[in-house]
């Protein structure tokens, strides 16, 4: 007997994120849709003024930016309104209205760059010089003068503004079919009940003791990837050739260096972590080898084992009021003001709690600037979903901590800081539970899971920051990707990150069909340097106590007023050189050393 997924109207309200915060209803969304429709067409009438006194060009950033906020408001809205169930038409509509809205505001202010570039520097300091209120745009101004060469002309920024739907398309085709169409196969779960598999529950059974459940689990999930590889390596290739046309069209070397720019992160960042971590995949390696050992895998190692728990600790299951005491615990070295602004969140719904038919798979945060951030969970009663749970959090107080302290034009963060803060929080959360485990026993478990990030958040991202790197330089000489391509890179690297204990499956090798974060023109290697990143933070936090800590929140503060790196800079941490990466793979040797002292 299968178990059918809840309706959207069977999930209590009080585990609902309450997006009337945002909106009240559709009628007020649309009222705003109308009226900022209606509004961006008069931006224009600010393109001969702008830089012609400090005045005008005052009134037009700002005129820009309230466009902005709103614009930002309706975009949280539709998206999440369609995340939370995919099956409903008019939200899916919503969100399409969205991107052709979007579209509309870049070509309208498609003006502001060229014109504001074509000014003589000496003319523009003077204006921040004569007008207060300019002069906290100075570093807004820095960073657009600082990609001159890649700013085009009035008509080319109009082009390529008018192109964003299209080039975000295999992005949007990929995400609507793996929520909306995706259906898994049915299996039998530990007890032998049949049971439809879905994400929530993949993830649930990937934990199992039962291996044969994990590799059930494992293969039904790439079904529909593997029956669709053709379909998903066009899809993929698409984005590729989309994030190179971007890439080409204002003049930068590489999809790399494009991608990288935006937060002004040199190219040898990314080179750097992953050379230093292909030279030193020997905690990792050893790690398998530990696994092979307790688990007894007397055929090898596979992909469905490496979630599954290394000791006999009852699975348990937490409630949600469980989970949400444990993260306010995990916090409470960020101090009292952090931990009631999460107590906030989960009182006043700022979550939406449980799976549902058609919601959207995964979990995230989401913010928009002037009002409280959101957070999307599947939540099923494991550890590892109160450690997704305090991650979505962490993005969520770095984003309420921006959203309070900075103007907009600062009002988010980098995306290169922006798994900083949530993999702090999971940090955090391990120590909290390791200080205060009940057991030998207990502790074990519980280093388990800690060395499982190793594994899960920096190595296999930055395995992933390598194929998405390599399938991108491909496809720039002129290679196709096609499924066995990509199956033969992805697997050729899996292989060399896990060594030799592990043996890659087709599943396994088609894997990067089904990872959503491959559509977003390469993220996937920050979650490995936020990582590192946030491991000496957290350190500096334990040793330092009050000082670090106030270090920590003025990172949360600051938003974009100031470059990436120089922020972790001014945080304590230099991401330019290897030594935070070489510290944070000694710091997994040296949790192996505990974990083989305690057995």
């Amino acid at each position: 007997m299968s178990v059918k997924q809840k309706l959207r109207s069977e999930i209590a309200e009080k585990d609902k994120w309450k997006l009337e915060d945002i909106y009240p209803g559709d009628e007020a969304w649309e009222e705003d849709f109308k009226r900022v429709k209606a509004e961006i067409p008069r931006l224009a009438g600010y393109k001969e003024s702008y830089t012609r006194s400090s005045a005008e060009l005052l009134r037009c950033l700002r005129a820009m930016h309230s466009l902005e906020e709103t614009i930002g408001k309706l975009y949280a809205y539709a998206h999440m309104r369609n995340d939370e169930d995919k099956t409903v038409a008019r939200y899916q509509e919503q969100y399409d209205r969205m991107g052709s809205l979007l579209v509309d505001f870049n070509q309208a202010v498609a003006f502001f760059e060229p014109g504001l570039l074509a000014l003589d520097a000496d003319a523009l300091n003077t204006m921040i010089d004569e007008n207060d209120d300019l002069k906290i745009y100075r570093h807004f101004f820095d960073n657009i003068l600082r990609v001159k060469p890649h700013i085009l002309s009035e008509k080319e920024e109009r082009l390529l503004a008018l192109s964003g739907e299209v080039r975000r398309a295999p992005a949007d085709i990929f995400a609507n079919w793996d929520s909306a169409d995706v259906e898994y196969p049915v299996i039998r779960d530990e007890s032998g009940r049949e049971v439809r598999l879905t994400n929530a529950l993949y993830g649930k059974f990937q934990q199992s003791p039962d291996r044969r459940v994990r590799k059930d689990s494992y293969l039904a999930l790439h079904k529909p990837y593997l029956a669709h590889k053709n379909m998903l390596a066009s899809s993929y290739s698409a984005i590729v050739k989309s994030h190179i046309f971007s890439a080409r069209a204002r003049n930068y070397p590489s999809t790399l260096h494009a991608a990288l720019d935006a937060n002004n992160i040199p190219v040898e960042v990314y080179h750097n972590l992953i050379k230093t971590t292909r030279e030193n995949t020997g905690p990792l390696q050893r790690y398998l080898r530990l696994r092979k050992k307790i688990l007894k895998l007397t055929d090898g190692v596979f992909d469905y084992d490496l979630r599954a728990p290394l000791f006999s600790m009852e699975q348990k299951h937490y409630s949600w009021q469980q989970a949400t005491q444990m993260v306010m615990e995990g916090a409470r070295l960020l101090g009292e003001d952090y931990v009631q602004q999460l107590k906030q969140g989960f009182e006043k719904r700022w979550i939406d709690v449980y799976e549902n038919k058609g919601k959207r798979s995964g979990a995230y945060s989401s913010g928009t600037y002037g009002v409280h951030p959101y957070v999307l969970m599947n939540y099923n009663g494991t550890l590892n979903d109160i450690f997704t749970l305090t991650h979505e959090m962490g993005h969520a107080l770095h984003t309420w901590y921006t959203i309070n302290n900075q103007p907009i034009v600062y009002g988010d963060y980098p995306i290169f800081l922006a798994e900083v803060a949530s993999t702090a929080n999971e940090a955090l959360l391990e120590k909290h539970l390791i200080d205060n485990a009940a057991d030998k026993q207990e502790k074990l478990a519980l280093l388990n899971t800690t060395l499982d990030g190793f594994n899960s958040t920096f190595y296999r991202q930055i395995l992933f920051a390598e194929f998405e790197w390599r399938s991108h330089e491909l496809v720039e000489k002129g290679e196709a990707l096609t499924p066995d391509r990509l199956n033969e890179l992805f697997g050729s690297i899996y292989q060399d990150y896990y060594g030799g204990e592990f043996t890659v499956l087709d599943e396994t090798k088609a894997l990067w069909s089904r990872v959503p974060h491959f559509y977003y023109n390469y993220y996937v290697f920050q979650y490995s340097t936020s990582f590192v990143a946030s491991a000496a933070l957290v350190s500096k936090i334990i040793e330092e106590g009050q000082p670090a800590r106030e270090r920590y929140l003025d990172f949360l503060k600051s938003g974009r007023s100031r470059y990436a790196m120089d922020t972790l800079k001014r945080a304590g941490v230099d991401m330019s050189s290897s030594e935070p990466v070489l510290r944070t793979i000694k710091r997994m040797d040296s949790l192996l050393d505990q974990v083989e002292e305690l057995l």
